[in-house]
């Protein structure tokens, strides 16, 4: 194993990895959605994809289980870390592939599986149609597609009535959220952290957009995250996260 980038944030919420580029964290735990992934990684034969992989927590526990992984980032210092953690005999079944969404090129009908948690909330309305519809042209026909993003129901909890009021306007993206230090429930250690704007979801959102691409829905639900802690676990609302398949 390498030793530690040098660009490497120091880690200051347990389980919580910062991530060079200040577009939030890691988490360490894992959640059913990328658990599933994982599994199906071990269970396929087919190559699957982790977008927006950090430094590679469900990545390498694909690997692990016996996939074959295609990691993209838009930071290739994350993936020079991703590859540093990486078991020695895991190695030949990886590829690394930096760039940024919706705009990464990649295979058309070649994944079997692609895992984007904690992700597309980074993106503005547009970008995150496009992403979706990217990705129903890279899975197979059959092909799994697990989707995880934050909600207004956890750390963004001050941002609810904004959220509840561009629903009832009828806003096509009600969530897009500026000014995020406005809408913590704490003050945070660092004035300047996190990125210009999030698009907060649900579990209604997630599956219009993934319906609008041509997806089947299996299923699209809040996600309990007890691990956030007092401060961003507030009714079990905390992440909402989606299963969907490319139809046959």
């Amino acid at each position: 194993m390498s030793e530690p980038h040098p660009d490497m944030p120091k880690q200051w919420i347990k389980g919580m990895e910062p991530t060079m580029n200040d577009k939030g964290f890691m988490f360490a735990i894992l959640d059913e959605f990328a658990n599933e992934f994982i599994q199906l990684s071990g269970a396929s034969e087919d190559e699957v994809l982790e977008l927006g992989c950090a430094y590679g927590v469900a990545t390498i526990k694909a690997l692990e289980a016996g996939g074959r992984v295609t990691a993209c980032d838009m930071d290739e210092r994350h993936l020079e870390v991703l590859l540093s953690r990486v078991p020695d005999e895991c190695r030949d079944r990886l590829t690394l592939k930096a760039g940024t969404l919706p705009d990464i090129d990649l295979p058309e009908n070649h994944f079997g599986a692609v895992l984007c948690s904690r992700v597309i909330h980074f993106l503005r309305g547009d970008d995150i149609d496009a992403t979706v519809r990217n990705v129903f042209r890279w899975l197979k026909p059959g092909g799994r597609f697990f989707l995880v993003a934050d909600t207004p129901y956890g750390i963004w909890r001050n941002f609810i009535p904004t959220w509840d009021a561009n629903i009832e306007k009828g806003e096509r993206w009600p969530g897009l959220m500026e000014r995020l230090l406005d809408f913590l429930p704490f003050t945070p250690s660092r004035e300047d952290a996190g990125p210009e704007f999030m698009n907060l979801m649900s579990p209604d959102l997630l599956e219009r957009t993934c319906k609008e691409a041509g997806f089947e829905v299996e299923r699209a639900v809040w996600v309990r995250r007890d691990d956030f802690g007092s401060k961003g676990r507030m009714d079990g609302r905390e992440n909402c996260g989606l299963a969907a398949i490319k139809p046959v």
